[in-house]
């Protein structure tokens, strides 16, 4: 058999492996959501949940009357809980929806613990709370983000929340609210904690096993494989509606997990690569 032929099969060989390496599904950890918060959502995939305002109720909730005027909405928040230790070492980030038939997909990006960076600030706040490991995650915006045509019949509007972080051992989503232009709380539900400071930067606390966490002010190892650019590990998630029959399908689709994950496997698949290549190597000698 020629080199070239040997080379180029041991080269095939390990970009297949190290292909399989890499997760082929990147989602992002389970979102729990609380009971009182199922009841009144949908929750189409783990790390995507979502409340109707409005919407086709075949489809699932749909709270109509909770909200007069959807043109009134400017933001949201939702109260969740963590982990801390994981909060402060891994990180988290994800995005507050505002799905509609107006307006598409329309994400605002959310960081928190170590995947907060000063220099790249979101348009979603993390702020602390009175309770460790409680956070409260809130966008408001200087215009609408529902049109008036989202209250007709065939239309649908819904707040939602997304989880891109894969390494986090839960997020507790146990609270939500919708915002108007003030501020000003339009609906609410579940268990919400008054918000402090925004969260500028992770701070270190030991696990209850006595680990050692990330100290404050410096970048654990796996958050410099996030550094690049989180957005390519962003949920791509679309709403698929058929205004003819008046129904609201909705299809979900995740691309998303930490970079830390991805990196991993892209490590472990070069490996694979290098042996794979050095076995090329011994066969060519052995050949001579």
């Amino acid at each position: 058999m020629k080199i070239s032929k040997i080379l180029a099969g041991m080269s095939a060989a390990a970009i297949v492996a190290s292909m399989a390496m890499i997760p082929a599904s990147a989602a992002g950890t389970k979102l729990n959501v609380s009971d009182d918060l199922a009841k009144i959502g949908r929750q189409t995939q783990d790390d995507l949940f979502a409340v109707f305002f409005n919407g086709d109720e075949s489809e699932g909730a749909v709270n109509k009357d909770a909200i007069s005027d959807l043109g009134a909405v400017y933001g949201a928040s939702f109260t969740i809980k963590v982990d801390n230790n994981d909060w402060n070492t891994i990180g988290g980030g994800g995005s507050i929806n505002f799905n509609s038939k107006s307006g598409g997909w329309n994400a605002k990006d959310w960081a928190g613990g170590s995947w907060v960076e000063d220099d790249k600030p979101k348009d979603t706040l993390c702020y602390t709370t009175e309770e460790e490991g409680t956070y409260v995650l809130e966008y408001l915006g200087d215009a609408p983000v529902f049109a008036t045509t989202d209250g007709d019949a065939d239309n649908y509007a819904a707040v939602g929340i997304n989880n891109w972080a894969a390494d986090l051992k839960g997020i507790d989503v146990v609270g939500m609210k919708v915002l108007g232009a003030d501020g000003n709380v339009l609906f609410e539900a579940g268990s919400n904690k008054d918000k402090k400071e925004v969260q500028k930067k992770p701070v270190a606390e030991e696990s209850s096993s006595g680990a050692d966490s990330t100290p404050s002010g410096t970048d654990s190892k796996k958050d410099d494989s996030k550094k690049d650019d989180k957005s390519s590990a962003a949920a791509t998630s679309t709403v698929a509606t058929s205004s003819k029959s008046g129904t609201t399908t909705t299809a979900t689709s995740s691309a998303a997990a930490s970079d830390n994950v991805a990196a991993t496997g892209a490590t472990a698949g070069l490996a694979l690569a290098g042996v794979a290549l050095a076995g090329a190597a011994i066969v060519i000698s052995k050949r001579k």
